[in-house]
Order: structure tokens, then sequence, then C-alpha cells
């Protein structure tokens, strides 16, 4: 039998505390109680510590004290409950304050990658989530790549009374709207006798070309198919490097098609030598290969920025080999590739369509550059020289030749043909500049009247 467990049972029973309150008019009496347990308690207390100093300690008897032993049994009990409620309180604030700051931290985090997510998630796809970020790319790609179609061309070969088309080569371009207008490269079509355009669901037809610019390598074609997927078209001068950089296309034709490769924006305003003067281009490290040409390049908001054109793949020694065209001497070169920013594609396309040409003012000549060394060298003075003047033109009607030397337009010293052709472009068709001529030791002046470049076609 458990005496122990007993003898706190009967205290517990017996225990004041235990009983039911009494009426108003009974606590007094209670309290006289308590006080006189009290001072019991303390004169047994004094006992046992003369008995421990005086004599051995004696065997524990319990005596009529129950109920203040109960009560004192009662307040450690309490005491205890007091102990683990401050305790669980302190450990709730300090475990508040960790959890606060942990979720205000994690919060901020959140909210941050919330930021990105917002600013590069293209169009309406906003998710915070990190799968938000890892699809980044894959979302810009179905929503481009409808729009981005395999052009193939074909060129006719003559064969007695037979007529057969031979592939010539293959590029890409981009749906940019649904009647069925396409922009690509003007060298992706140049010399083509058969265009055929293929989208990526499968569907092909038969290309009409609306229009070239052999000057900024841009063409137009039509298609006639219905439900025609289209591209969006972004801004390119909002433009800043290392900004993402996405490039659709077919590269190496159809056994590649909407192929998707990415990278950043690694400059602004390139100017590569083209037969027409300075290009300036945007430079990105997102892989462009043979068949890409006439493709879009596409920014985090899945819109349009440019249209990839040319690939650097290796640097000549000298100024006459810029593109490393004799490989052994030239210096390898990797993810350096160039689009034409869409904000001056955009009036090109627009005059393609709307006339099927570009208009320019032109003087109708055929020019190169004498630099200071030629100029020592054959005894002329430095500035353009002519060598062919178009029929019917404002240069052939002001009396210009072959042979001759522009050294001033506009008032301006002329040192380059780019000198030339910004003072002309800074002008429209009809307007009259004033050029000053060397001709065998002698200069004069005449007026030339800028003509439309679409007379020259």
């Amino acid at each position: 039998m458990d005496y122990g467990k007993d003898f706190e049972d009967k205290i517990e029973k017996n225990d004041p505390e235990n009983v039911v309150p009494p009426e108003e008019n009974e606590k007094e009496e209670l309290y006289q109680t308590e006080e006189l347990n009290s001072e019991i308690l303390k004169a047994e207390e004094q006992k046992q510590e003369e008995l421990e100093t005086t004599a051995p300690i004696p065997k524990v008897e319990f005596r009529n004290n129950k109920k203040s032993l109960g009560k004192m049994v009662k307040r450690f009990r309490r005491k205890m409950v007091a102990s683990f409620i401050a305790v669980a309180l302190v450990a709730a604030l300090i475990g508040g304050g960790v959890t606060g700051a942990v979720m205000k931290y994690y919060g901020t985090q959140n909210d941050a990658s919330a930021q990105v997510v917002t600013r590069y998630l293209p169009l309406d796809a906003t998710s915070s989530d990190e799968s938000g970020i890892l699809n980044l790319i894959p979302n810009i790609y179905k929503i481009v790549s409808p729009a981005v179609v395999e052009i193939d061309t074909n060129v006719a070969y003559t064969n007695g009374y037979r007529t057969e088309y031979v592939p010539k080569g293959s590029g890409s371009g981009f749906i940019i709207s649904s009647d069925g207008y396409i922009v690509t490269n003007n060298h992706v079509i140049d010399g083509a006798s058969k265009i055929t355009v293929k989208l990526l669901d499968g569907r092909s037809a038969d290309a009409k070309l609306v229009g070239k610019d052999d000057r900024t390598d841009l063409a137009v074609l039509k298609i006639n198919l219905p439900n025609l997927p289209v591209v969006k078209l972004g801004d390119s001068s909002k433009l800043q490097p290392g900004e993402l950089a996405i490039a659709i296309g077919n590269p190496l034709g159809d056994s590649f098609a909407g192929t998707v490769t990415a990278g950043i924006i690694s400059g602004l305003n390139r100017n590569l030598q083209s037969d027409y003067g300075p290009v300036k281009l945007i430079q990105t490290d997102a892989a462009i290969n043979p068949g890409n040409s006439g493709g879009p390049l596409v920014n985090s908001k899945a819109e349009v920025i440019g249209i990839t054109s040319v690939k650097l793949t290796s640097i000549g020694p000298s100024i006459q080999d810029p593109f490393g065209m004799f490989q052994s001497q030239g210096t390898p070169v990797e993810g350096m590739g160039f689009a034409i920013p869409i904000n001056e594609a955009k009036p090109i396309i627009d005059q393609i369509i709307k006339h099927g040409y570009v208009e320019r003012p032109m003087m109708g000549i055929g020019a190169q550059t004498i630099t200071q060394q030629d100029a020592a060298r054959y005894n002329l003075p430095v500035g353009v020289y002519i060598v062919q003047v178009q029929p019917n033109s404002g240069a052939e009607k002001a009396g210009i030749q072959p042979g001759d030397v522009i050294i001033k337009a506009d008032g301006k010293n002329i040192t380059s043909f780019e000198d030339l052709q910004s003072i002309i472009n800074n002008h429209k068709v009809g307007d009259v500049i004033n050029v000053t001529v060397w001709r065998n030791g002698k200069t004069f002046t005449v007026p030339v009247k800028l003509q439309s470049s679409a007379n020259f076609q």
C-alpha cells in the first residue's frame, strides 16, 4: 500500500483551499485559522533546528498540523505553476520576436523577389515564387515563338523547256501584323526567285516580297494565312547593357527550327562598317548562327527590340580585313552577335509597307574617301572622290563629273564619305545643297538638288 500517496490524498481532501469558500461572515474565522497554522509551523521549525544541533535526528512523525502542511504543498504547487507560466510567457515573447524577425526577413526577401519577377516576367506572368524566375525564358518562348518563321529561298534554274528551283538558303523572320507582314534581313531573301515561309505550327505558304532596303539590310514579306500570331515590338532606346536578351530563330535551317538562345545586351550603338557607311547595332552574347538572320532579339517583356543580323567570328589584323576574312591572319572571337535596333527599323519597315521602297535623299553619285595618305600619294585633296555619276541625277545636272573631289558641302569640310552622307541625311528629298568641288587644281561651288533614292532602284 502506498502510504505516501494515501496521506497526500487525505491532506488534499482536508485542505481548506479545496473546500468551497464560506459565506462572507465566515471569512474572518478562516483568516485566523491560517495565521494560527503559520505560527505553529514557525514553532515547529525552530524546535527542529534545536534538535538538529543538540541530538540525533529523530524519527519523523506527522503531527496535528496536517492543514498547514497541506497549505504548504498547495502553495508550492501554485508557485511552480506560476513559474511555468512566467517561463512560458518569456519564451513566447522571445519566440515571437525571433519568429517575427524571421518572417520579416523572409518577407523582405519575398518582396524583393516579387519585384524582380514583376520586372522581368513577360506580359502578365508575375508569379512571385521561384518557378516564375525559372520559367521566365520558357514563358517568353511560348509567347514569341509562334510568330517566328523559317524562310527558305530558291533560285530558278531553266533547263531547256523546264524551270526548276534550286535551294539557295534559309533564314528567319517574324510576323508583325495579323494580315501577314513579315520582317527579315535583306540578305536572307536577296536574289531569291521563290520564297517559302514556314510557321512553328506546321503551316507554310509562298511569300511575296513587298520591298527591301539594301542600306539597312531589311526586307518585308507578306503571306496570306488566317489566324496568324504576331509579335509585340518594344523600345530599343530604353535598353541598358546587362539586360536579358533572347534570340529565337532557325539556325542551320529546318532541322533546328524554333531554336532559342539566351544572353544579355553586351553593348549599344556598336559601329560596324558597311557598304553604305557605319551602322549602329545592338551587341549581344546570345548565340547567333547562320539561319538566325532576320529573327527577333527579344527582351524580358517578350518584346522584339532587335533584328538579329551579324555574327562576328574573328577580327582581322588591319582595317582592310575587319571581319577576319583571311582566317589564318584573324583573331577568333566568341559571343559577339549583333542586331538592328527595332527603333531604327520601324520607319524603314513602315515605308516599305507603304511604298514598297525606302525614300531617301541622294545626289546620285558613287564615291570613295580620299585619306591623307591617299592625298599625299596621288596629289589630291582630302575629301570624297567621284567614281560614278548616275544619269539624270542631281549631281549630273549640277555638272559634277567622275574624277572630281568634293571637299565641302553645306559649308562644312568633307574628309570622308560618311561626312557627306551625314549631311545629305539631314535633308529631305527636293532640298538643294551647295557642294564645293575640286577639279584639276581648281575649286568651284555648285547647287545640287537632292532626289529620291526610289528613282534609282
